[in-house]
């Protein structure tokens, strides 16, 4: 788990690398999520900070940063972060004006 959790950790530091210039290569990778629909730049000023969270939380348990209670209060911290990234991509506040979820505009 140790390794699994370090390479996550990897994954998670090129998201982080990538959204603080702006680029991103692993949010809109699927065809299921379109980024005409969302404002850019509200969600990779929120998700690159998401990431950071993620990847240092990944290599504290990764390391055994806080010993056993460490480890759990980490995956606290992940799940709290998973569902943050969640909101971000359901809430309108970081879509783009008069679009709805697939791309159709409102009438």
């Amino acid at each position: 788990m140790d390794i699994l959790f370090f390479l996550i950790g990897c994954l998670f530091l090129a998201e982080t690398i990538d959204l603080f210039c702006n680029r991103d290569f692993l949010i809109f990778v699927s065809d299921t999520i379109n980024p005409a629909d969302y404002d850019i730049k509200k969600v990779y000023s929120v998700e690159k900070w998401l990431f950071a969270i993620d990847t240092l939380a990944s290599y504290s348990i990764s390391f055994h940063l806080g010993g056993m209670t460490g480890d759990f209060v980490m995956l606290a911290v992940i799940f709290a972060t998973m569902i943050a990234h969640w909101w971000v991509f359901k809430s309108p506040k970081f879509r783009v004006p008069g679009r709805t979820p697939g791309g159709k505009k409102k009438r």
